[in-house]
């Protein structure tokens, strides 16, 4: 019978404590809803910062086919000659078509012309550039 109280004993004794209680208190459940909400709040900020890359890129691709689209069509409406052209995509935006002859540049006098052929943006940031070979004159 000794036993059995002494057992009974040590079992009140181990769980009459406030020391001895299982779970969290208070302030640990509020710190870490506050550092799941910190961790919530990046994750939607890195997401958004990914989108926005992503729909720049985006712009950027069509806005390069489109300028080759340009530069295609000049080709296909016949020779070649030094000029600026300017119109605007689909999205609006201005763009400007530079045909350039590099001969002078490049002191080829009686080579067949050289065409460097640019299409830039509204920032004259070039969105598409390219060399053409021409006949001889």
């Amino acid at each position: 019978m000794t036993m059995a109280l002494t057992t009974r004993l040590r079992r009140m004794w181990r769980h009459a404590g406030p020391c001895d209680e299982e779970g969290f208190t208070t302030v640990e459940v509020l710190v870490a809803f506050g550092i799941a909400a910190a961790a919530t709040v990046m994750a939607f900020q890195i997401a958004g910062t990914a989108t926005v890359a992503v729909r720049r890129i985006e712009a950027s691709r069509v806005a390069a086919d489109e300028a080759e689209g340009i530069v295609l069509r000049r080709l296909a409406e016949g020779p070649l000659r030094p000029g600026l052209v300017r119109g605007a995509f689909s999205d609006g935006t201005p763009w400007t078509l530079a045909v350039t002859d590099l001969r002078p540049a490049l002191g080829l006098g009686r080579m067949p012309p050289l065409w460097q052929v640019q299409v830039t943006g509204p920032s004259a940031v070039p969105l598409y550039a390219t060399l053409i070979p021409g006949k001889q004159e």
